[in-house]
């Protein structure tokens, strides 16, 4: 699959998440900026969109913001979801992976709103809430969403398999050089060290039994996607 229908993919995958969460009221809404911190991970695949939507928008890097939140402290991945599935169904241990959500704000955000937003990564779009965050200190996200977003996680990892996940700066910063966008784009698999987290293919999709219901739909939805845009 060329890198161009893994975009479109990427796209329906994004369509299919808003779609699963329209049901339920919650209370996120633009100028809502307490989840948008400096700790954002993303997908190379994801970072690839965000520089394309910048170019389709005539607006300049903010090479600035993003240097100087990959110099501070941030969330930096050292497994991937997939990885994570791998490790449980081998029984072995899952690292825990902390997030210090002091860190301060994403360096995307302009007033407290996303300059991306059309362009935001699924882990952003993930982030939702019933009630408003600032009034408990957290999100109170439904059990089904979150699962939802899992399995999402997944197959945006799995869609990307030569790619790598890792921080929103790290990322956008590995793939505004030339050269390794060029590599990337044109499939060659990434092999750079940490902070990037190389990708893995879906070893067992992560659904709760209780959810099987709900929730295999949707892979059925995703994976029908993929297989249609592929051919087409």
């Amino acid at each position: 699959m060329n890198i161009e229908t893994r975009l479109r993919v990427l796209e329906k995958i994004y369509a299919l998440h808003a779609d699963f969460c329209g049901p339920f009221a919650l209370a996120c809404g633009q100028g809502c900026a307490r989840c948008c911190t400096a700790n954002v991970t993303l997908t190379t695949l994801e970072a690839l969109r965000i520089i394309r939507h910048w170019h389709a928008q005539g607006r300049s890097v903010p090479l600035a913001a993003l240097t100087a939140a990959a110099q501070s402290p941030r969330f930096q991945p050292a497994l991937t979801i997939n990885r994570m599935a791998a490790l449980c169904l081998q029984g072995a241990e899952v690292p825990e992976e902390a997030a210090d959500p002091a860190v301060g704000p994403c360096p995307l955000l302009e007033a407290d709103r996303c300059s991306i937003y059309p362009a935001r990564p699924l882990a952003c779009r993930a982030m939702v809430s019933r009630d408003t965050c600032a009034q408990g200190g957290a999100a109170d996200m439904p059990e089904e969403i979150l699962s939802a977003n899992h399995l999402l996680m997944q197959f945006v990892e799995a869609l990307d398999l030569s790619g790598a996940s890792a921080n929103l700066a790290d990322a956008l910063l590995f793939l505004l050089q030339p050269d390794q966008l060029a590599a990337y784009t044109s499939g060659a698999p990434i092999t750079a060290a940490p902070p990037l987290a190389p990708h893995h293919a879906i070893p067992a999709l992560m659904i709760p039994p209780e959810l099987r219901a709900r929730l295999l739909p949707l892979a059925q939805a995703v994976q029908a996607c993929i297989r249609n845009l592929a051919l087409g």
